[in-house]
């Protein structure tokens, strides 16, 4: 008799420390708590950062190879500038789904004209 209430209360005290340690883990998967959603996103996050990294290495390197002017290059700058800021602000909280197509459609956008400015060789922006 003695072994069995002590089993019932032993059962007991592990399920009440149990309990809160379980809801406490509900929380960290992704939909449930934005605010952890960065632990869960960091492939994307890899991947923006690295896009925004090569894209200011080939607007640098066009430049000092005097594939674009220093106005051209100026203008890019400016916007991946603006880029990274949307970046820093989306990557704060963890990106979405949403959040990230958008960031990697804006580095495309940068990056083909980036590539138009190489290749029309007139030394303004356009």
């Amino acid at each position: 008799m003695r072994k069995t209430v002590l089993a019932v209360v032993l059962s007991t005290l592990v399920a009440g420390v149990a309990t809160p340690a379980l809801a406490h883990d509900k929380d960290r998967y992704p939909g449930s708590n934005r605010a952890e959603a960065a632990y869960m996103t960091p492939g994307r996050n890899a991947d923006i950062r690295r896009d925004i990294w090569q894209l200011d290495n080939r607007i640098d390197r066009a430049q000092r190879n005097r594939a674009i002017s220093p106005r051209e290059a100026q203008g890019l700058r400016r916007d991946a500038r603006d880029l990274k800021a949307t970046y820093n602000r989306y990557a704060d909280r963890g990106l979405s789904s949403g959040e990230y197509r958008t960031l990697e459609r804006r580095v495309a956008n940068i990056t083909q004209r980036l590539r138009a400015e190489k290749w029309d060789r007139d030394g303004r922006r356009g």
